[in-house]
């Protein structure tokens, strides 16, 4: 036989062996245990209808799930608007190749995190906009390969744990709108040269901003709404590439004249604390520049023009000591 003629044969074996893939895959897509343990941690969530888990969905299409497709094991859990009773199961530990756990949006989901999470080889976790209580737990930093922690939007109460700071690839720490009291541990980004993002507005936190957060070069800082106090100007010092720095409703001091700015910053909001001296001249060459507000503070001296100058109407300079120039009233000769 010619190989021309050969061709044909070949094409239909190639086809059969292709048609049969997708059967022999769906059969190693869930591992029995994996499927054991995600009916305990629906279970521990009410067995919601919205979220089905059942014999009668394969779970190969169950929602919010991504299994592997060769192991059969349980990759990524996200889980988003679904109304969830109850807890968070202890049975999430039996799922030994979770890297990432997601779930947001769930008011009605109660309890703590549990100890057995600390089995997992998690990179990202998420658990925002619940009813998660309690005090961040400290055994989360036996996570060492977490880079992302995301409990933003939950009633956790107490201080921010040092080992949680101390993790080695941490480079975003989210934890706004909780209860959280005490100070930014200083080992916080510590002995990193960049971080993405540290996003602590709307607790109940106090003291000094640590160095680290300085040091470690984040990309997006927000802190406002806490109880802050120092001189934060460190953060404006060295070749940074900084975004968007929100330090508003806090009780920071210091002498703005001295700032300089990185040309990389979009948003900058100081609006109500106690910052004194004038606005640099330099705010005016930042092309990228889309919110800025200074208003409720203690500044003096001439508003700058032009750049991005414009954008910005009177009520991001009102309630200071003396500024003036547009779009305040003019200073004087």
């Amino acid at each position: 036989m010619s190989k021309l003629n050969q061709l044909p044969h070949i094409t239909l074996i190639l086809l059969l062996l292709y048609s049969s893939l997708p059967l022999l895959v769906s059969s190693a897509k869930c591992h029995k245990d994996d499927k054991k343990a995600l009916l305990k941690l629906r279970a521990g969530f009410g067995n919601p209808i919205e979220l089905p888990w059942t014999s009668d969905v394969a779970c190969s299409d169950w929602y919010g799930v991504i299994w592997d497709s060769i192991t059969g094991r349980v990759l990524n859990i996200d889980i988003s608007s679904v109304v969830l009773y109850g807890t968070i199961s202890p049975a999430i530990g039996d799922l030994p190749m979770l890297s990432e756990f997601h779930i947001q949006y769930a008011p009605l989901l109660t309890g703590s995190i549990p100890y057995s999470i600390t089995k997992l080889p998690l990179t990202k976790l998420t658990i925002r906009f619940t009813a998660l209580s309690g005090p961040i737990p400290a055994f989360l930093g036996k996570l060492k390969d977490l880079t992302d922690i995301d409990l933003s939007g939950n009633r956790l109460t107490g201080p921010i744990p040092e080992p949680v700071a101390s993790l080695p690839k941490l480079n975003s720490l989210t934890l706004f709108g909780n209860k959280l009291t005490g100070t930014i541990p200083p080992s916080l980004f510590r002995g990193q040269t960049r971080g993405y993002l540290l996003y602590l507005s709307d607790n109940l936190l106090t003291g000094e901003i640590p160095r680290s957060v300085g040091d470690a070069d984040v990309a997006y800082i927000y802190l406002a709404g806490n109880r802050f106090t120092g001189d934060p100007s460190f953060l404006f010092k060295g070749q940074k590439n900084t975004f968007d720095i929100d330090l508003s409703r806090n009780r920071f001091e210091m002498n703005m004249s001295s700032l300089s700015f990185t040309h990389s910053l979009t948003l900058l909001d100081l609006s109500n604390n106690r910052i004194y001296g004038s606005i640099p001249e330099s705010v005016a060459t930042l092309e990228g520049l889309n919110t800025f507000n200074v208003s409720f503070n203690r500044l003096c001296g001439r508003i700058p023009i032009g750049g991005n100058m414009n954008l910005f109407d009177r009520s991001c300079y009102t309630h200071n000591k003396c500024l003036c120039g547009s779009p305040l009233p003019s200073c004087s000769a």
